[in-house]
């Protein structure tokens, strides 16, 4: 077999850098660094930087770029929708609206970009202010996810403002860069028309996509063949990166927006079930692609070009200044809605940047557009911002603890749900009534706690009474007149509230028509008897212990919010009295425990045992100190 020019020994180099980096970053916490930044900085020092041990040829090209564009389609796999929280809530003033904060911010940062290029343009550092105008409008998703969720601020408004900033800004500069290539690249406006060709591509696929994962008889083929060596889900996944590539070059537009569509469509139609899928292509590309493209980065960036051109030296800090300025400015209307320092600390994370910074360089550089220092700057400043941005908001935020919801509200006050809340009292669970006007209340027989009457439909008076603290809400109700009442509540509670659970219980065996069961659990009679019933036939003496022992036995679901328990084996746990751990959800995985099973920051466990120990438990795994009883 022919080997041509393949040399293996560049490509064991940049292997090996692949597999020590991490372990070197980990090993010295001290350094805090994300594992990307050490890709680049190896691949400097083994690179024309440094060592010179790396190649050039065809096929490391071919990696390098096809890393590149595996990488941005899982930033496109990083929007992670079930995280984006409906918009505007009603009478909330349009200018605070998240997406219309996050657009103007967007707008703004192109602005002050555009002025501090062309200022750049007017001194000789740059060759094209437009591109540059670009460069510094990019944010880093893969670093403002993980750093919201580490902060508990991501089902925040503010973390939701921040997000969709990201997203914005993301999605944006992604889109702008490739008309703008089309159009550099050809000087012809009907290039840039051509581009709109893949936005209307993605629709349809979208479309599609989503109608054909939905069929019951494809969705049984899916999950046959989505395991051992078919991977059916990796190969679809792979062919639909592949259609976005290839009709991006048909359409001579950057493949880089292909990519990102595509990703962005996998997440679509992936969401709230496609957390084994997305582990599946981490690791593919973080394994071997993604590392081959930051380290050939490094490896092909030359510090002694920088540092050699005085043009260079005055450049880097002129544009991480700018890089700063551009975020910081534009984050501080957030001002109107929050803290100055908040909005500061929003303006410092917007400003990280990584991926797409160092992809539009990179192709500015192919093109001619970018000259090598300027390349070398930009490269450098997104070193800078990616490594300090998350440590100064880290420091300005401060801890921020997350608001634990654990009040469970009941709407409507009848016989079904003053049993409910008897039951639940009994367990020590705080419940908050709800009454219709029209409900029938003997007070005699609601046993104390909080009890609000009013119209539950309108949202203004349903926030006074507190519901969006609740971790559940039960909506029960027996008169088919108040339907379309019913309805409005569960909607307001979805979609303004935002609670993440929200049961019917209804007398009915039928559920009115306009009750969005995907996302509204619905309670019945007749499903209720046929659950307990299979269950006594089933499991009887589990089913008797649940209902007739509670005060004995308890089930309790508890997060792992303590890191000193994170990534700990479970046969390394010592849990009080005699609790067990019966189950363990991870994102959308359900997983049996075993001994040697390591728990993840962020798992659900179900927990059971007497209430005491349970509770022990919980303050435990919060890494708060017990302070109960003996």
């Amino acid at each position: 077999m022919e080997h041509g020019d393949i040399s293996y020994i560049s490509l064991l180099v940049i292997v090996l850098l692949a597999l020590f980096v991490p372990i070197v970053i980990n090993k010295f916490k001290f350094l805090p660094i994300p594992i990307v930044v050490g890709e680049i900085i190896a691949g400097m020092i083994v690179g024309k930087s440094g060592l010179g041990l790396i190649e050039e040829s065809s096929w490391l090209t071919f990696l390098y770029t096809f890393g590149l564009v595996f990488l941005m389609f899982l930033s496109g796999l990083e929007i992670d929708f079930k995280f984006i929280k409906p918009a505007r809530r009603e009478g909330q003033k349009w200018h605070k609206d998240p997406v219309v904060t996050a657009i103007m911010i967007f707008v703004m940062t192109l602005s002050f970009s555009f002025a501090i290029s062309s200022l750049l343009k007017n001194m000789g550092l740059v060759r094209n202010a437009y591109l540059m105008t670009l460069i510094l409008s990019t944010t880093s998703l893969g670093i403002v996810v993980p750093i919201l969720k580490e902060k508990n601020l991501i089902n925040t408004d503010f973390g939701q403002t921040i997000l969709l900033s990201a997203i914005v800004s993301d999605f944006g500069t992604m889109t702008l860069i490739t008309f703008f290539i089309a159009f550099y690249t050809s000087g012809a406006t009907y290039k840039v028309l051509l581009s709109l060709l893949l936005f209307v591509a993605f629709f349809v696929v979208h479309k599609a996509a989503s109608k054909v994962t939905k069929n019951k008889v494809i969705e049984d083929i899916l999950h046959e063949l989505s395991h051992a060596t078919s991977q059916i889900q990796v190969r679809g996944t792979f062919a639909l990166i592949l259609v976005f590539i290839a009709l991006s070059q048909v359409l001579g537009t950057e493949i880089i927006l292909g990519a990102f569509l595509a990703g962005v469509i996998v997440s679509f139609i992936t969401e709230g079930e496609g957390s084994q899928l997305s582990s599946k292509l981490d690791a593919i590309g973080y394994g071997f692609f993604i590392p081959i493209f930051f380290i050939m980065v490094g490896a092909n960036f030359d510090i002694k070009d920088v540092l050699s051109n005085p043009k260079a030296v005055i450049l880097m800090p002129g544009l991480l200044a700018a890089a700063y300025a551009v975020k910081f400015i534009p984050a501080l209307m957030l001002k109107r809605s929050y803290p100055l320092k908040m909005a500061s600390a929003a303006g410092f994370l917007l400003s990280s940047r990584l991926s797409l910074i160092i992809a539009a360089s990179a192709i500015g550089l192919k093109l001619g557009i970018l000259s090598k220092e300027v390349n070398g700057s930009v490269i450098l400043v997104a070193i800078a911002t990616c490594t300090l941005s998350p440590l100064f908001f880290n420091h300005m935020m401060g801890k921020v603890e997350e608001p634990e919801k654990k009040k469970t509200f009941i709407i409507g006050i009848n016989e079904k749900s003053l049993l409910i809340i008897r039951r639940l009292k009994k367990i020590g669970v705080d419940v908050v009534a709800i009454a219709f006007r029209e409900d029938k209340i003997d007070s005699s027989a609601y046993a104390g706690g909080s009890l609000h009457i009013g119209d539950p439909s309108d949202m203004e008076w349903l926030r006074s009474t507190g519901i969006e603290q609740a971790k559940t809400v039960v909506v029960s109700y027996a008169d088919e007149n108040i339907y379309p009442k019913v309805c409005k509540i569960c909607d307001v509670l979805k979609r303004d509230v935002g609670i993440e659970k929200v049961i019917l219980a209804t007398n009915n065996s039928k559920v009115p028509s306009c009750i969005d069961l995907e996302s509204v659990v619905a309670i019945s009679p007749d499903f209720a008897s046929a659950l307990i019933i299979e269950n006594l036939i089933i499991a009887p003496n589990a089913t008797e212990i649940l209902f007739q022992h509670q005060d004995e036995f308890y089930v309790a679901e508890i997060k792992v919010h303590n890191l000193d328990i994170a990534g700990r084996a479970i046969s390394k746990l010592s849990l009080p009295g005699d609790c067990l751990i019966l189950s363990i959800l991870r994102e959308d995985e359900k997983i049996i425990p075993h001994g040697n099973d390591v728990l993840e920051f962020g798992d659900t466990l179900m927990i059971v045992g007497s209430r005491e120990d349970v509770e022990r438990v919980r303050f435990m795994f919060s890494g708060i100190q017990y302070l109960g009883g003996a």
